[in-house]
């Protein structure tokens, strides 16, 4: 997890779409959290798409699940014939993410069996709301069939989703382009905490950990549409999990940066530290509360 990365985004946030100044030269987060649902800050579309692009994406999240050593369960998933509940394009694009997810967790475990099944499910809905069309089907059929195909597979599908979410935001619809990366996140977090609550990996622990910060970014967007129903319970959902997460501790220790060479060039390495401090206790109870949260999005209740 690139932590300084995500920490430059939000300061790049703060900086676009905090109204007003601040004379103490320190911007509280939670306050800005706060005032975005209230209607205080106006968050730009340039904002909203840094928050949407800083989204672990389906493959990181599946990839540091599989890293913990823990087996595939497909008990974890999103059942396929819950795609029939969705009817309007708000939960629609939201459950394409949720089904991201679990492509990524799918693909990465290189279960095929379940692969073109999954993306049909995904194509059909994403046919739904008129981003069917990056969808090369044929082509994904014959890769999930051949398992030397693996890597090209979990590549081709990543572009399918990167496509459909820059066309969504090119044609003005970031809203559906934000619940998909919602769908993905919950999903990821979903999966990630329940093998957490049972597996002590710390790379997996620190990773549910780390969404103290994407839980904050995603609450910046989401706020921006609270007006509507839809928006209105989800944000009023992970402001519930936000509350624990606020029991995350995340301290950075700055460590003088490295200078090696790589074949011939100066190449400058980080060696500063993030270090997460989160408690078993604290893992299932946000494990929970994501479980519960989730099964309200995927029974669409």
């Amino acid at each position: 997890m690139k932590i300084a990365k995500v920490f430059l985004i939000i300061i790049s946030l703060v900086l676009i779409v905090a109204c007003g100044n601040n004379n103490s030269g320190a911007i509280d987060m939670n306050s800005l959290i706060n005032d975005s649902q209230k209607g205080n800050v106006e968050i730009s579309s340039e904002s909203l798409n840094e928050i949407i692009g800083s989204i672990p994406s389906p493959i990181e999240i599946a990839m540091v699940i599989k890293q913990s050593g823990t087996p595939f369960s497909e008990k974890l998933l999103n059942p396929q014939d819950n795609a029939s509940l969705y009817s309007t394009d708000l939960e629609k694009a939201l459950n394409i993410g949720i089904y991201g997810g679990d492509l990524g967790y799918i693909n990465i475990f290189e279960k095929s069996y379940l692969t073109v099944n999954y993306l049909s499910t995904v194509k059909g809905l994403a046919d739904d709301i008129n981003i069917g069309q990056f969808f090369d089907f044929a082509m994904i059929k014959r890769m999930a069939s051949n398992s030397d195909k693996m890597d090209s597979l979990i590549y081709l599908s990543t572009i399918n989703f990167n496509r459909m979410d820059e066309f969504l935001r090119s044609q003005k619809r970031s809203k559906l382009s934000l619940l998909m990366v919602t769908g993905t996140w919950t999903e990821g977090l979903y999966i990630a905490s329940q093998v957490a609550k049972s597996n002590s990996n710390k790379e997996l622990t620190d990773w549910v950990g780390y969404q103290k910060i994407i839980i904050n970014q995603l609450l910046l967007g989401l706020s921006a549409y609270k007006d509507e129903e839809y928006f209105n319970k989800i944000v009023t959902d992970l402001n519930l999990l936000k509350e624990q997460f606020d029991n995350v501790t995340i301290t950075y220790e700055y460590h003088e940066p490295e200078s090696i060479e790589v074949d011939g060039r100066l190449v400058i390495v980080d060696k500063s530290t993030s270090i997460v401090n989160i408690s078993p206790e604290l893992i299932t109870k946000i494990g929970d509360i994501t479980g519960e949260i989730r099964s309200r999005l995927i029974h669409n209740i």
